[in-house]
């Protein structure tokens, strides 16, 4: 149902932070970390590491990643938002599973090797604390995502995922670019015949509209009041 989406999401729901935006941070300080601009188009795909560089910082855009698993298949870890960064691991020696990082959009990101980032946590506090919120804010959606897992059943964790991608306007909340139904399987543990099977039901009974590539999420039970 939807509305266990909902609830769902509210878990999720957090205070504005206050600490500084990471990519502000090295704008000031690039040339002495030796960080790198990039511009991933959509689609680009990254394996981490890939010798150039261990952790991405997102300026603007978003970052999906996933993992393979140990039957070829992609399991989802976390979509990476401006201001969150994503190979940190490595760059600490704390992880060995590779990870294929995918541009959702045209995505802007800083690139770090394994010593500017550690000099930045060492060097730069400002740096370290931010740091510190954007690993626990992501920990805090795969947290979620890993309860939906063992509690929701695939239609209601279909319809978080798409609440979770949803923006709001004046017509309501929409996703202006639906990913493919394998993109969604893979985003929540299941598989494209199941999505497909979903999003065709909840469009029979009305609470979702497609329009080209759009899509609306339509009536109340979608509603946002209160997160």
């Amino acid at each position: 149902m939807v509305s266990v989406m909902i609830q769902s999401s509210r878990i999720a729901a957090a205070a504005p932070h206050r600490v500084s935006f990471i990519p502000d941070i090295l704008e000031s300080h690039a040339a002495e970390l030796g960080a790198r601009r990039r511009i991933l188009p959509k689609g680009q795909t990254v394996d981490l590491p890939d010798g150039e560089c261990c952790v991405l910082i997102v300026v603007a855009g978003m970052l999906s990643v996933v993992t393979p698993t140990i039957d070829g298949k992609e399991a989802f870890l976390s979509d990476v938002r401006p201001g969150e960064m994503v190979g940190e691991a490595f760059a600490l020696g704390n992880d060995s599973v590779p990870l294929a990082v995918t541009a959702v959009e045209q995505t802007e990101v800083w690139a770090l090797r394994k010593p500017a980032y550690l000099r930045a946590l060492s060097d730069v506090p400002e740096f370290t604390v931010a740091a510190m919120d954007a690993m626990c804010r992501r920990q805090c959606r795969t947290n979620l995502r890993m309860a939906e897992s063992v509690t929701m059943h695939v239609a209601d964790r279909l319809a978080a995922e798409l609440l979770r991608m949803a923006q709001s306007s004046d017509d309501g909340e929409h996703i202006e670019q639906l990913p493919t139904h394998r993109e969604l399987a893979v985003r929540i543990a299941s598989h494209r015949e199941a999505v497909t099977k979903e999003l065709s039901r909840l469009e029979r009974v009305g609470a979702i509209r497609r329009e080209g590539p759009r899509l609306a999420l339509v009536g109340p039970s979608w509603s946002r009041d209160g997160l």
